[in-house]
């Protein structure tokens, strides 16, 4: 009984403190941070979002900017032409220039083009200790200090205001200023009745505030409605109307509490900043804020950014933000196991300590939860008479509620059950339900007889995990560890685990997509079985895997399910996650490789520990999505959450040249030459979830397009090319969304000036200058030496004539027949450009290890032999022998004389080749085997040297055909994808399908084998 009375106690605190009246605050996510989490000191006296999207916070340390997780100080120090060491109150003015009041420097006016200027009382403010600024509609900047207000001009020029006879002394304590719609600036003070408007040159004290006897007023600001409202002290808020000062009884401690700052949201709700903490005025209501971090703290100031979230600065607990939260969180001290929704609307809970029920966003008790208290529930079910199936795990095992009636049915072991722990439990038609239990599967039929499925049945895995019945009756049946079985009229039609497909053979879930498609979560991955026609009776042959590697973070998956506004959202160890249907089908497919996914966490309203595996969450009639978790649920909508609108801003924020940081960096940056490292860091701006953000950039002259988006925020270039290279950088925000324009900066890469064009110019005029004078002298002193052995060659013409043949038929025998013709007579380079030709290089394999097994002479016999073979083919071929090295033979065709067919040539050359080894095998001493590789292309070509000098050819189309033979396997013939093209339409070759190689220095390339058997 007392057990009994301390569970319904403990509902109804778990009712009233979640399911009461919706608190303003409980919409809105705080997170803060404090000298504990990166912000310099405990006080935040002031905070502005500059245009530039970072937030600007004031510390008795100094002016912070914050990007969402750096925090960057700035304060006086060495050549950093700052003169403030703290900040106190901060302003951005109409021109972009930032304005920081310090306690005892002055006034400092931070400037875009870096021309800050400096304002003291050595130039004429009343006192250096600055509490208040504002701006007015003429663009004036208003200083309160400590000893009386200054207005300072547009063009610098500092005037020193009025005030209406009688009202102060000499020397008043400005606390803040303010402007309103109109222009008008106010003023308020120390003093008491202290509250001022400028009016006609003069503050003058505010007419319908008279009525007052005492008063110190502390914040003042205007609403929407033009209507003002003032904070005076611990007298609490009093709201100007129509000229009248009325005051507003709240019901909250801004009644009895001084509130020191007052801001009008964009979106009509006003926020109150009191020595106690915050409040804020929205709908007609006044709402306490009971956040811990804000409650009973002294708040010095409020802002909205531009994407919505409220920031405020604090007197001890640094700066927090207020986050519209995306979730609404029932926690409790129990685990939700499974969630579904009855026919009225009800929405049912299996949780460790019985059912709960929910409708209109309130629980309520009925016979069932009553009944099921401190009995661990696994699973609810709504059968098609609006009935409940609830799944014990231990005795009564199931029970049937009748929701008219409230009449219970249980069955257990003693009924013939399986088993009583109960993991799952639906109805198979009318009357007749299907009962998963970890000791195997029982059907209860209508007549109340029931069948179990075990061991002996067929059943070899008797762990149910889950059960899914489609629209052809088929039963779909999910273990724990051995897979999914199919049941048809209860016969089990067979089962299939992970070596038939199946990515695992743990099953936590199964479902259907609109498409009909089924989604099996496991263990070890995600499967989709796509196009399935179940009332064929035949079990499925195809599955498709999504996992870690598609962008999931994990393998294991406990659930997937889909919501009206076509996401997919899946549950797993990493908590809750969602992402377009169509990129899972896309990933599923093959089509996608990286879904993007978005996880959500404790800073977008999930605090939770998050979904156990076996939890089951659902989508809800009004496209609600109910999630299970082990402290309680929760509830997220979609057509309430809206994806943020506003785009995010991106900044590039340092420049290191060569390890040293540029300051002050403008969009155009000069490097000198012989610069080797150049080093950019850049932030990007949006708060609602900062450590989501990624970048993609690109460097022109660089990278041919913008990189993959990535979380790194600082990228580093080395040894540029001289010349202009823009970088350019873009942000992209949790929800996906890229900033409006790239962030961009100009280098211009200085040459030596070896490396400028006229440089160039005249060395090119200079050696070839030089080239000629040498041809004509050595052709001069040739002309001589031969008038002078004109006599003797004439008497020896003979023997030079017989010398000349023999050279003539050395020069054939090392060089093509067009090239020893036009070196005959005259020795020198030449070089040639051959639009398109074919090479071939082949190579014998491990002779290294052959040659060292023989003498020299045999290995030279043996390569004479073959390559002669080689040298006898390619000559009644009119394939030119370029060189061999070694063990390597080099070739090619369409050069010296173009040929046509010369690809064709080739591959019949090389598979001749091959019939040549097969032969010289036959009967060699020493046996080899050879790989083949071909490429075809433009190449260059000519003679290398004058003595020794040969016939080479090189260019990208010669490494290629290297390649190509290093990546052949011996005994086979490659190609690249060049010599395909031109001979794939030839009906004589016999081509393997494309391989991926990845060839050295080149990268991926497509390649082809010459498969056995070479022509038709």
């Amino acid at each position: 009984m007392k057990r009994s009375f301390s569970f319904i106690l403990a509902g109804l605190v778990l009712a009233g403190a979640s399911f009461a009246e919706d608190s303003f605050f409980d919409n809105y996510v705080y997170q803060s941070w404090n000298s504990f989490g990166g912000l310099k000191g405990t006080t935040a006296t002031d905070v502005i979002q500059t245009r530039d999207g970072f937030i600007n916070i004031g510390t008795y340390e100094g002016l912070v900017r914050f990007d969402g997780l750096e925090f960057t100080t700035l304060r006086r120090g060495k050549d950093n032409n700052i003169t403030f060491a703290s900040a106190r109150a901060l302003l951005q003015d109409i021109d972009g220039n930032t304005w920081v009041c310090s306690n005892d420097e002055g006034l400092q006016m931070l400037s875009h083009d870096g021309n800050n200027l400096s304002f003291t009382t050595q130039n004429g403010l009343p006192n250096n200790s600055v509490r208040a600024i504002v701006e007015d509609k003429k663009q004036n900047i208003w200083v309160g200090t400590s000893a009386g207000v200054v207005c300072l001009t547009h063009e610098k020029h500092l005037i020193n205001p009025q005030f209406e006879p009688g009202t102060v002394a000499k020397g008043i304590l400005c606390t803040s200023l303010y402007c309103d719609t109109a222009g008008c600036v106010w003023l308020t003070t120390e003093n008491e009745k202290g509250l001022f408007i400028f009016i006609n040159g003069l503050f003058r004290s505010v007419p319908f505030m008279n009525s007052f006897e005492e008063y110190t007023a502390t914040a003042i600001t205007q609403d929407k409605q033009g209507n003002y409202w003032i904070a005076l002290g611990t007298k609490g808020i009093y709201q100007i109307k129509n000229g009248k000062a009325t005051r507003v009884l709240t019901g909250t401690f801004l009644d009895y509490t001084a509130t020191g700052t007052i801001y009008p949201a964009p979106d009509g709700n006003i926020w109150f900043g009191t020595n106690e903490g915050l409040v804020a005025y929205s709908g007609g209501k006044f709402y306490e804020c009971r956040i811990k971090g804000i409650e009973g703290a002294k708040i010095n100031k409020i802002i909205c950014d531009r994407e919505g979230n409220i920031w405020i600065s604090t007197d001890r607990n640094g700066v927090g933000k207020l986050t519209q939260g995306r979730f609404k969180m029932v926690k409790s001290s129990n685990t939700t196991n499974a969630i579904a929704e009855g026919r009225d609307g009800t929405v049912w809970l299996a949780t460790d300590e019985g059912v709960l029920a929910y409708k209109n966003g309130k629980p309520f008790y009925n016979r069932l939860t009553d009944f099921t208290k401190e009995i661990r529930v696994r699973h609810v079910e709504i059968v098609s008479n609006g009935d409940i199936l609830a799944c014990c795990y231990s005795k009564p095992g199931l029970i049937r509620y009748n929701v008219r009636s409230g009449q219970i049915k249980t069955w257990s072991t003693d009924d013939g059950l399986a088993g009583n722990k109960i993991r799952v439990a639906i109805e198979s038609q009318p009357g007749e339900i299907y009962v998963g239990t970890t000791n195997g599967l029982s059907v209860i039929h209508r007549d109340g007889s029931i069948k179990n499925f075990r061991q002996v049945n067929g059943l070899t895995n008797e762990y149910v995990m889950c059960i899914y019945k489609d629209k052809n009756d088929l039963f779909w049946i999910g273990t724990d560890g051995g897979g999914v079985y199919y049941m048809k009229d209860e016969t089990i039609l067979g089962r299939q685990t992970s070596e038939h497909g199946l990515p695992g053979n743990i099953i936590f879930k199964i479902c259907q997509d609109k498409q009909g498609s089924y989604w099996i979560s496991t263990g070890t991955g995600l499967a989709r079985c796509p196009s399935y026609d179940s009332s064929q009776q035949r079990l499925p042959t195809k599955f498709q895997t999504v996992n870690s590697v598609n962008g999931l973070e994990t393998d294991s998956v406990f659930q997937i399910f889909f919501d009206k506004m076509n996401q997919a959202w899946i549950t797993s160890n990493y908590g809750i996650a969602c992402a377009p249907f169509e990129d899972f089908v896309a990933a599923a497919e093959g089509t996608r490789g990286k879904i993007a996914i978005k996880y959500y966490n404790k800073n977008e309203g999930f605090d939770s520990d998050g979904p156990t595996s076996t939890s089951l969450s659902m989508c809800d009639r009004l496209g609600r999505l109910w999630f299970a978790t082990v402290d309680g649920f929760a509830i997220y909508d979609p057509q309430k959450v809206r994806a943020n609108p506003v785009l995010p801003l991106v900044c590039i924020e340092t420049i290191k040249i060569d390890s040293v940081e540029q300051k002050q960096p403008t969009n155009f940056i000069e490097l000198k030459p012989g610069t080797k490292r150049v080093e950019i860091k850049y932030t990007g701006l949006s708060f609602n979830a900062p450590e989501k953000i990624k970048f993609t950039h690109r460097l022109t002259g660089f990278e041919d397009d913008f990189s993959e988006a990535s979380s790194i925020r600082t990228i580093s270039y080395t040894n540029l090319k001289p010349g202009r290279h823009t970088f350019m950088v873009n942000a992209i925000n949790g929800e996906g969304l890229i900033s409006p324009k790239a962030e961009t900066m100009l280098f211009v890469q200085k040459p030596y000036f070896y490396q400028t064009k006229w440089f160039w110019v005249l060395a090119t005029i200079a050696f070839f200058g030089t080239i000629v004078t040498i041809f004509y002298l050595k052709q001069r002193r040739i002309k001589l030496e031969n008038l002078r052995l004109e006599n003797l060659v004439k008497k020896r013409t003979k023997q030079l004539e017989i010398e000349k043949e023999k050279s003539d038929q050395l020069l054939h025998a090392i060089l093509p027949h067009k090239i020893a013709n036009e070196l005959r007579d005259n020795i020198h380079s030449i070089g040639e450009n051959f639009s398109d030709v074919t090479i071939l290089f082949s190579d014998i394999q491990n002779f290294t290890k052959t040659s060292s097994e023989h003498t020299a002479e045999e290995i030279a016999f043996a390569l004479n032999d073959l390559f002669s073979r080689f040298d006898e083919r390619a000559k009644n071929m009119g394939v030119e022998k370029i060189k061999t090295i070694g063990d390597a033979y080099m070739a090619g065709c369409g050069l010296p004389e173009p040929n046509e067919r010369h690809a064709e040539i080739m591959v019949k050359f090389a598979l001749g080749m091959m019939e040549d080894l097969a032969a010289y095998n036959e009967k060699a001493m020493i046996k080899f085997n050879i790989r083949i590789g071909l490429n075809s292309g433009p190449a260059n070509a000519g003679v290398i040297g004058k003595t020794k000098f040969i016939y080479d050819v090189w260019g990208n189309t010669v490494n290629v055909a290297s390649r190509m033979e290093s990546a052949a396997t011996p005994g086979e013939i490659k190609i690249s994808e060049a010599v395909y093209e031109r001979i794939k339409g030839m009906s004589n070759f016999n081509f393997s399908e494309p391989i991926e190689c990845d060839i050295k220095g080149k990268g991926i390339m497509t390649t082809y084998d010459i498969l056995p058997g070479g022509t038709k």
